[in-house]
């Protein structure tokens, strides 16, 4: 499904501009090609747990296509945007009862607030960062001379905006073409954008998939979990470390 996928989007690229093609590079769509009334989009994912991952559905085969990752990330903020706020997480979910499932409370530097759009941020760097160089994805990062694909699931509008769409014109103008962009996170969405051109440059593409909330449950439920104190009762591990 995923050769069929990417043959298609060649043959659209041939009709699109330049910036269309940048924008289409990183965007993910299969119910553009596949069933498009569709909305069963766990039909389109096969959770391989030998490998501990899940990946794109690969119809002739029934089983996964071992070229592909699919991770849904999900960021957390109770009472976004009110005075009441004081704690945000993240979860990232790979698959039923996958080792690389993580959940996290966020801690914010002296002044800076927690919001919920700097929780999704923290969810896509930090599955980034584990397709960057966790050992649990060794064997996947090791198909030498293959391009990969790496898709992050996402119901956040904001993530899937910036790093499929707006990222261009900001980065082309340093930020400073459009007043839209959020300053305050100018910093992590400058290191998320570097981390993707350098998988690229290993021949590991990532694509955001936008869906909706039902579809990243998994990932909604980790991060909520990191924001309750007690047993958790799901399946996750937390991640070691600073986040910020």
């Amino acid at each position: 499904m995923m050769e069929k996928y990417l043959a298609r989007e060649r043959r659209r690229d041939q009709e699109r501009s330049l910036e269309e093609r940048k924008i289409f590079s990183r965007k993910f769509d299969l119910h553009q090609y596949f069933s498009p009334a569709s909305r069963n989009t766990q039909r389109f994912i096969h959770h391989n747990k030998s490998e501990g991952y899940s990946m794109v559905h690969n119809a002739v085969e029934m089983s996964g296509d071992p070229k592909t990752l699919v991770v849904a990330v999900h960021g957390a903020c109770p009472h976004n945007g009110s005075p009441l706020v004081t704690k945000s997480s993240f979860g990232l979910f790979f698959g039923e009862g996958s080792n690389l499932n993580m959940y996290e409370q966020i801690s914010r530097p002296a002044g800076q607030v927690h919001t919920n759009s700097h929780a999704e941020l923290m969810a896509v760097y930090h599955a980034l960062h584990l397709i960057d160089d966790s050992s649990l994805l060794d064997k996947w990062r090791a198909r030498n001379g293959e391009i990969l694909t790496a898709i992050i699931m996402t119901d956040s509008a904001y993530v899937y905006d910036i790093f499929t769409t707006w990222i261009w014109e900001w980065r082309d103008s340093n930020f400073t073409a459009s007043n839209t962009y959020p300053a305050a996170d100018r910093a992590w969405i400058e290191r998320i954008d570097k981390l993707i051109e350098d998988l690229k440059n290993r021949n590991i593409h990532i694509r955001f998939w936008s869906v909706p909330r039902e579809d990243i449950e998994g990932a909604d439920k980790l991060a909520n979990a990191a924001l309750v104190d007690g047993p958790i009762g799901v399946q996750g591990e937390p991640f070691i470390g600073d986040i910020y």
